[in-house]
C-alpha cells in the first residue's frame, strides 16, 4: 500500500511532517489552539482574561442584609467575614461609606443571615474602603445608565456610559492593547493591559481603531461608541479589572458631583 502525501505544518515552533489524514485533525487542533491561545505563547493577558472566558455579566452568589440602626458597614462586614472593600464597590457606596438603616446590602457569598453585634469591638487593622481616584481617566463623557454591582440576580461587571453613537472612545490608562474583536454580549470589544495587572475593557463599539499588542496612551482614541452585542441604545461599557478580578469602576475614576 502506497504511503499517503505528507505534509510540513509548524505549530507551536515545532515542525511536524503528517499525512493527509493527520493533517485534518491537525489543523483543527491548530484551530482550537488558535481560539484559546497557545500554551506557550503570552497573549499579554493574564489566563482568566483571555477570550472567551471573560463574561459581562454572571449569576450572584450571596444574600440580601437589611441594615438595622446602630450597624456600620466594618461590622456587617465583620460579622460576615466579608471584606470592607469588596461591599462598598458591590453596593456602590460613596464617601464616607456609611449604610443607613433598612438599606439592604448585597453580601457576596453569604448562605445564610447573621446577627451583627452592633457593640462589638473591632480589631485594629481591619481593613478600610479606599477610592483610587484618577488611577484611570473616563473613556467618554456621558450619562451612567448601568451601574456595577447586582440587578434582578446577575452581578453585572462593568458601567454603561450612555452618548452619541460614534464618540470617539480613549484608552483610560497608558497600556498594551491585549484583544480586540467580538466577545457574546461585550460586541466589539477592546481590552487593554496595563501595570499593576490591571485591565480596562471598552464594548459595544461601532469601531476599534488599535490593534493586538498595539502600545496606548492615556487619551489615544481607540475606538468608537456604538451599539454592538446587547444593547440597542449606543453606550460604551467600561469595566475595571485588578489581578483578574472585575472591580467597580466608579472607584478608580475621579467621580462626578
Amino acid at each position: 500500500m502506497n504511503c499517503p502525501e505528507t505534509f510540513r505544518i509548524t505549530l507551536c515552533g515545532a515542525t511536524l511532517k503528517v499525512s493527509r489524514i493527520v493533517k485534518a485533525i491537525t489543523l483543527c487542533m491548530i484551530y482550537a489552539v488558535l481560539t484559546c491561545g497557545c500554551p506557550h505563547v503570552n497573549s499579554g493577558l493574564p489566563p482568566p482574561l483571555r477570550y472567551p472566558v471573560i463574561e459581562a455579566n454572571s449569576p450572584a452568589t450571596g444574600l440580601y442584609h437589611t441594615v438595622v440602626e446602630s450597624e456600620t458597614l466594618p461590622s456587617i462586614a465583620k460579622s460576615y467575614n466579608a471584606d470592607q472593600q469588596q461591599l462598598a464597590e458591590m453596593n456602590n457606596l460613596r464617601p464616607p461609606y456609611g449604610v443607613q438603616a433598612n438599606t439592604r446590602l448585597f453580601i457576596p457569598g453569604a448562605s445564610r443571615q447573621k446577627k451583627t453585634e452592633t457593640n462589638q469591638t473591632l480589631p485594629q487593622g481591619l481593613s478600610a474602603v479606599q477610592d483610587f481616584p484618577g488611577i484611570v481617566s473616563w473613556p467618554v463623557e456621558g450619562k451612567i445608565i448601568s451601574e456595577f454591582g447586582i440587578k434582578g440576580g446577575i452581578q453585572h461587571n462593568g458601567i454603561s456610559i450612555e452618548t452619541a453613537e460614534g464618540t470617539p472612545v480613549k484608552a483610560a490608562q497608558d497600556g498594551k492593547v491585549g484583544y480586540v474583536g467580538s466577545i457574546p454580549g461585550y460586541g466589539n470589544v477592546i481590552l487593554i493591559e496595563h501595570a499593576n495587572r490591571l485591565v480596562t475593557v471598552y464594548g459595544h463599539l461601532k469601531e476599534i481603531k488599535t490593534g493586538t499588542r498595539s502600545l496606548v496612551k492615556r487619551g489615544d482614541v481607540i475606538g468608537t461608541v456604538g451599539s454592538s452585542g446587547r444593547v440597542v441604545t449606543p453606550c460604551l461599557y467600561f469595566e475595571v479589572r485588578s489581578r483578574s478580578k472585575p472591580r467597580n469602576p466608579l472607584f478608580f475614576l475621579t467621580r462626578k458631583t
